[in-house]
């Protein structure tokens, strides 16, 4: 009997990622495609390798047997293919945020560069996520919570969020004496539009009376914005650092509460088993946090 390759690494990428819409997307096919390559390997091994319910898919004790069997070997295929192309490019390709990569990012790789002048790297500031699983890209730089299916996530900093607004505005509405008193202005969400909301949560007030002003994808326009008087801002104390000093912005509540998110690096497991990304890694997580 044939080996139906195709079919068993459609297992092991369901198995590795833990679900059909994943695995759909890593190889480029609709989940039905992947729905029925499974059902051709049950009927090949005559067993039923996943159970399925309304939470989800598990592996059932034949699946994780032939996972055990199958999984090494094709990560270590998938690692050599990654390691191949990764040597013909012969740099760190990385994706992450102007503004991060303005506040913190640059400075940072400097500091690299002078203690690994051998591993070169490259980055690329976009504002949407890019699919590390297909894109010819190393390692992501991500605000979020740190989950991301069939990726791993290492952590590197979580800067404060302060509450900032321009002196003009908040001298022609009034101090702010409580953290609901911000609901007597305008507020400029983040790109996410979770901020705000976690924020009031944790101080007890009612986000559903939240009036809401532009929202900007970048942050240093919601900088520009709140200090040119569109509304009241929270944002990272690296992003406010210059507007502060220089009178631009002030805190509008001495109310410190930091960040429910942090900024992770992202990547693939067998992308950071290659030593360069590795140390970048490394690098980051102290330098950064």
């Amino acid at each position: 009997m044939g080996i139906r390759i195709q079919e068993l690494y459609t297992f092991h990428v369901v198995a590795r990622l833990g679900t059909m819409q994943a695995a759909a997307a890593e190889l480029g096919v609709t989940p039905g495609a992947i729905s029925q390559r499974i059902r051709a390997v049950e009927a090949r091994h005559g067993l039923r390798l996943f159970t399925r319910s309304k939470n989800g898919i598990a592996l059932t004790k034949a699946g994780r047997m032939l996972e055990a069997d199958i999984g090494a070997a094709f990560g270590q295929i998938e690692a050599a293919h990654g390691t191949h192309f990764a040597a013909r490019r012969g740099e760190i390709r990385i994706s992450t945020s102007a503004s991060f990569a303005h506040a913190r990012l640059v400075s940072s790789l400097g500091r690299f560069a002078g203690r690994h002048p051998k591993v070169k790297v490259s980055v690329e500031t976009e504002d949407r996520v890019v699919d590390l699983k297909s894109e010819p890209v190393d390692l992501a730089i991500r605000h979020g919570l740190g989950g991301y299916a069939g990726l791993v996530s290492t952590w590197l900093c979580a800067p404060e969020l302060v509450l900032v607004g321009s002196p003009d505005v908040l001298g022609k509405q009034g101090a702010l004496a409580t953290p609901a008193d911000c609901l007597r202005y305008t507020l400029l969400p983040d790109s996410t539009g979770k901020d705000w909301r976690i924020w009031l949560e944790a101080q007890g007030v009612d986000p559903r009376r939240a009036r809401y002003g532009t929202c900007y994808s970048n942050d240093f326009l919601t900088v520009k914005a709140a200090v040119e008087g569109q509304g009241l801002a929270l944002l990272s104390d690296v992003y406010v650092k210059e507007s502060l000093a220089a009178g631009q912005l002030v805190r509008a509540l001495d109310v410190a509460w930091p960040s429910a998110f942090a900024y992770y690096a992202v990547a693939r497991k067998e992308v950071l088993a290659r030593p360069a990304v590795a140390a970048l890694v490394a690098w980051l997580q102290a330098d950064l946090a």
